[in-house]
């Protein structure tokens, strides 16, 4: 019965942005599934409101998905997701974890993994960073447009932009950065963007941050795999609503 299941929710995970309608020959066709099966498969989703048929004969994704998806969209708890992922990455590094938001011309702390060694980096949930310093605030504000960067440079009355613009276009050429004792001394930090579920923005950055004797060399390059992974989990839950 339920290897029956996942072969009929398979083939409902054929109805996507790209194929949105279905003829039952051909999704059965598209996923070597005999026609009958299919068939079978399609009217009793659509007997429950599941998909619809147009005039046709082909399918689509039917209200009930719909309704479902608000169901799920207002009381889903990106936290969930969240925090689970950071601290599994806490306790796989063996160093802090933190997301960072941006919110006006700042980033704010919104979720932390811990670190369990004696010897770490602290930071508090809400505690508030300039965009101009350490890994997780500079990737931010290398994603960000022209103007905003310019703003932020003339609110911190900073003399050398050039400098920090050739640090920000590294940071956009690589994809992520690394910077040592520029937030506290003695720490180093590597960070990732995060970008809005439309990919159009860049809204906060993944960051570890710990000890600059245990962050430095082919860690960092190390550190910077393990952040994409937790990234695409954490990413499209964070970007959700923003």
């Amino acid at each position: 019965m339920l290897k029956t299941l996942d072969s009929a929710l398979a083939l409902l995970t054929r109805f996507t942005i790209d194929e949105p309608t279905w003829g039952v020959r051909e999704l059965a066709k598209a996923t070597g599934t005999h026609h009958a099966v299919v068939h079978r498969v399609l009217a009793t989703f659509a007997a429950n409101g599941f998909l619809m048929q147009d005039s046709a004969g082909r399918y689509a994704l039917g209200l009930r998905l719909f309704e479902l998806g608000q169901v799920a969209h207002q009381t889903f708890v990106p936290s969930a997701v969240v925090q689970p992922a950071l601290d599994a990455l806490a306790e796989h590094c063996g160093e802090t974890v933190f997301l960072t938001l941006l919110d006006g011309n700042e980033g704010v702390c919104t979720d932390i993994g811990q670190s369990q060694q004696q010897l770490r980096f602290s930071v508090e949930l809400g505690q508030r960073f300039s965009l101009l310093a350490g890994a997780h605030a500079k990737v931010i504000l290398a994603f960000q447009s022209d103007e905003f960067r310019a703003a932020i440079y003339q609110s911190a009355d900073i003399a050398d932009a050039a400098t920090i613009d050739g640090d920000l276009a590294r940071i956009r050429a690589d994809g992520w950065s690394y910077t040592r004792e520029e937030a506290a001394a003695t720490v180093a930090g590597v960070a990732l963007p995060l970008r809005s579920s439309d990919r159009r923005r860049v809204i906060g950055s993944l960051g570890i941050a710990g000890p600059l004797q245990r962050i430095e060399g082919e860690t960092v390059t190390q550190l910077v795999e393990i952040l994409k992974k937790t990234r695409e989990t954490i990413e499209p839950v964070v970007g959700l609503n923003r």
